[in-house]
């Protein structure tokens, strides 16, 4: 049999009547070693997809949705083996391919596109070469025509084809992986998380995007993700895994809007959305209530930034990355800072830690109310933040610590969690080294896990568990302020929803501030006080959350309201975020560069229209 007749098009002729996707009583194990006996991962798995239909499957992490979806590429990981149960695609069980039908298989008829587009691609080849690749492995023709029509297919501009992937964003570099994905023009697309790292404008542009795709290809798709917004707009049918079993599946309506099993409902209530006004609390009956924002009755500002600027390069390559923002942090509040990739919020917070040293304005911090009682940060009330962490005085450094995205890379995988804790604890000197044990249970138990856990490495915990971990050093150095640059983008939504009521009781208990980065508006709002808005390397709007959310002024905050994906429950009138996304701006940042102001503290850049 022949590659063309493999993934061609007599391929989609030939095959058996009934759906295209089939995977039948599909139970999958894995061994540990040899004296233990196997841990089953997926039990009786049935599950089928028709040709133009996306199937979603949702789930907590573990609870085997990547590991099914996979399998339609005939991908086990390391260890695992098939119990029981068949795979197949076209009629055809694809644990039976070996060899070429097998190489074929992999993006022939069934391509992956994957979370992370930056790993997925070879840093050291140009895109143009990694798409001929795709096409020459499936006996296609690779010519500069072909890789441009692929690129203009993804609404990139064919000098990309020349571009390194570093020299791309992670929206652009997604777009590349789902070129290389579609080059062969597959039976069958398995999108495992493929927009859980990207803003929700670059979100909702490349889930439109690989609609349209699936649509035009008339393509089988199968959608594992954690976010609910994304699986409303995207799915026909929905199954919802619970410990590798099916527990519900059927329309995605049905399941959204009326779920019937319990743990179906514990997750849609836990999905954060755009009208919750507050901490979600999610009960066992899947049940939800608000826990209102706490009032903020300390009017300390412990961070002041005027005209703060931050600049990469020098001379004709030098690139503005933070551009004459200002900004406050009161005592007890958490001020989000939301915007695409590229407008300077991470930049921002980031000089805020001392990592990203500022090249004009000022940045101080002023949160002791007694500048005797730390002394090892000198007898000033004000401190100077524009100096780099390095030359930030010891009792300076620790009143702003980090919680950052990936746990996973943030801890150190060969040290257990005790050391990972005892490092900031001795280096801060917060508690006498006969104390530091005592205090690593304190931590412990302020973030929710067990002393046990001290004893483990971070390989041996879930990421929502290293996620508490990371908070709990962060705390460790007993700070006034915690910067949280996207630290539940990778979170289910239980999970998530665990971490930011977390989150929240720590900022309570402590009167902690918390400069809170976030692509999520639905998250934003529940959890922040307030809201800035960057676009550019600039504040276009800023004021109390409520405010901004439900009168939106400048466009791009409106464009960002627009593109988010709501969570099942919300407004359900509400226009399809995935044709609202505009190819192209109709406005302009007034060059007088003023503001207009509204109530509260509520403000925004001018504008204007340029249609």
């Amino acid at each position: 049999m022949s590659a063309e007749t493999v993934s061609g098009p007599s391929a989609q002729m030939d095959r058996p009547s009934g759906p295209l996707v089939r995977i039948t009583d599909l139970s999958i194990s894995y061994r540990t070693s040899r004296d233990r006996p196997a841990i089953d991962v997926t039990h009786d798995v049935d599950l089928s997809v028709d040709t133009g239909q996306t199937l979603a499957i949702v789930g907590e992490s573990g609870s085997g949705k990547s590991t099914v979806a996979r399998t339609l590429l005939a991908y086990l990981r390391g260890g695992s083996f098939i119990r029981s149960g068949e795979v197949t695609v076209g009629g055809t069980d694809v644990f039976s391919l070996t060899g070429e039908a097998l190489r074929q298989h992999r993006g022939g008829t069934v391509a992956l596109v994957a979370q992370n587009a930056g790993q997925a691609l070879t840093p050291s080849m140009r895109v143009g070469r990694q798409i001929a690749e795709a096409l020459q492995v499936h006996g296609r023709t690779a010519t500069d025509a072909h890789i441009g029509e692929l690129l203009d297919q993804v609404h990139l501009p064919g000098r990309m084809a020349k571009a390194y992937p570093h020299q791309l964003s992670g929206g652009q570099q997604q777009r590349v992986a789902i070129a290389m994905a579609v080059a062969a023009r597959p039976q069958v697309l398995v999108l495992d998380e493929p927009t859980t790292a990207l803003d929700v404008l670059t979100q909702a542009s490349v889930l439109r995007l690989l609609r349209d795709l699936a649509e035009e290809l008339q393509t089988a798709t199968v959608l594992v993700s954690h976010d609910l917004g994304v699986v409303a707009g995207m799915a026909d049918e929905v199954a919802v895994m619970r410990a590798g079993r099916v527990v519900e599946k059927a329309g995605v309506r049905q399941v959204l809007r009326s779920p019937e099993h319990d743990y179906t409902r514990q997750l849609l209530a836990s999905a954060p959305r755009l009208d919750d006004n507050g901490i979600v609390e999610v009960h066992e009956d899947g049940t939800r209530t608000i826990r209102p924002r706490p009032e903020l009755a300390d009017p300390t500002i412990v961070v002041t930034g005027k005209d703060v600027a931050v600049t990469y390069g020098r001379g004709a390559a030098a690139n503005r990355a933070v551009n004459g923002v200002d900004i406050t942090v009161r005592r007890g509040e958490i001020l989000a800072l939301v915007g695409e990739s590229g407008s300077g919020k991470s930049t921002l917070a980031w000089a805020v830690a001392g990592l990203n040293p500022i090249s004009d304005g000022t940045l101080t911090y002023s949160g002791d109310d007694d500048p005797t009682a730390e002394p090892d940060i000198g007898a000033a009330r004000d401190h100077d933040l524009s100096l780099p962490v390095r030359k930030r005085p010891l009792g300076l450094r620790r009143r702003i610590q980090l919680a950052f995205q990936n746990a996973d890379t943030a801890l150190n995988p060969r040290v257990t969690v005790a050391t990972s804790l005892a490092r900031p604890l001795r280096l801060f000197r917060t508690v006498a080294r006969d104390r530091v044990e005592e205090r690593q249970r304190e931590l412990m138990q302020q973030v929710d896990l067990p002393e046990s856990f001290l004893r483990r490495l971070p390989g041996q915990l879930s990421g929502g568990q290293r996620q508490r971990v990371g908070i709990a050093r962060a705390l460790a150095g007993d700070p006034s302020i915690i910067i949280a640059d996207e630290i539940t983008t990778a979170l289910d939504v239980s999970v998530q929803a665990q971490v930011l009521r977390l989150l929240d009781d720590i900022r309570r208990d402590n009167n902690l501030s918390c400069l809170f980065i976030s692509h999520d508006l639905a998250v934003v709002h529940g959890v922040a006080d307030r809201v800035m808005v960057m676009h550019a390397a600039r504040v276009v709007e800023e004021g109390p959350v409520e405010e901004v959310f439900a009168n939106p002024r400048h466009p791009y905050t409106r464009e960002l309201l627009g593109a988010t994906l709501a969570a099942p429950g919300a407004d359900e009138d509400r226009p399809d975020p995935l044709t609202q996304v505009a190819e192209e701006r109709t406005w302009v940042t007034d060059d007088s560069d003023g503001w207009d102001e509204g109530a509260d503290g509520h403000r925004w850049r001018r504008w204007r229209d340029q249609t």
